[in-house]
C-alpha cells in the first residue's frame, strides 16, 4: 500500500450494518492502521443525503481516499489495498445486483442517454463506466471537484438517475476517468 496513503472508510446505514460487512470493515481497519477512520453512521436520511454528509466529514480530515462501503456489501480481502494500488482517480469492486429476475454487476456503459451492462466482467476495465458506489475508492481532488451525491428526478418527481450512477457521469464530464476492478467482485446481501 501507498504510505501516503490515508483512507476514510464511510458505511452509511440506517441502524443496523450486516454482520459480514462490520467484520470486514474491523479487518481493513485493522491492515490500514494507522493510515485510515472508519465511519459507521446511522442515518435515516436517503442514501444520497448520508453520503454527502460523510463526503463532509472526509472533507474535514487529511485522508486522501475515501471509500465507500454499503451496509449489505462484503468486499473480497484487502480490496482497498488492491483498488488503491490501481491509482485511479476513481475504482470499485463491483457487486451482484438484480432487476426481477435478471442478475448482473452494478458496472454500466453509457450508450448515448442510455445505460448497458457492461462486459466482459475480467480484470480491471474502464475508463468510462459508471458504477455503484458501494465498493467505491475515491481519491480526494475528485470528491473536491465534483461535489455532492444526488439523484436526479424527472418534473413528474419519478427517479430517473441513482447517485452513484450521477456521480460517475458528473465525474466523467470533469475529465475524470471511472475504473472496475472485476477480481473483487463483493458479495451483496439483500
Amino acid at each position: 500500500m501507498n504510505d501516503q496513503a490515508k483512507v476514510y472508510i464511510a458505511c452509511p446505514n440506517k441502524g443496523s450494518i450486516n454482520t459480514y460487512t462490520m467484520q470486514w470493515a474491523l479487518e481493513a481497519f485493522v491492515q490500514l492502521a494507522p493510515n485510515v477512520r472508519l465511519d459507521i453512521s446511522s442515518c435515516t436520511a436517503p442514501l444520497q443525503q448520508a453520503r454527502c454528509i460523510q463526503r463532509e466529514a472526509f472533507l474535514a480530515t487529511l485522508c486522501t481516499h475515501m471509500f465507500l462501503l454499503d451496509s449489505g456489501k462484503i468486499p473480497q480481502p484487502y480490496t482497498i489495498q488492491k483498488l488503491l494500488a490501481h491509482d485511479k482517480d476513481i475504482v470499485a469492486a463491483p457487486h451482484p445486483t438484480r432487476k426481477g429476475d435478471e442478475v448482473g454487476l452494478m458496472v454500466l456503459d453509457r450508450v448515448g442517454n442510455e445505460y448497458m451492462q457492461h462486459y466482459p466482467w475480467t480484470g480491471l476495465q474502464g475508463p468510462n463506466v459508471v458504477v455503484g458506489c458501494g465498493g467505491m475508492l475515491i481519491k480526494r481532488e475528485v470528491l473536491e471537484k465534483v461535489g455532492p451525491f444526488f439523484c436526479r428526478y424527472d418534473a413528474v418527481g419519478f427517479l430517473t438517475k441513482t447517485e452513484d450512477f450521477d456521480y460517475c457521469d458528473r465525474a466523467h464530464a470533469l475529465g475524470y476517468e471511472v475504473w472496475v476492478d472485476f477480481d473483487l467482485i463483493q458479495v451483496h446481501y439483500e
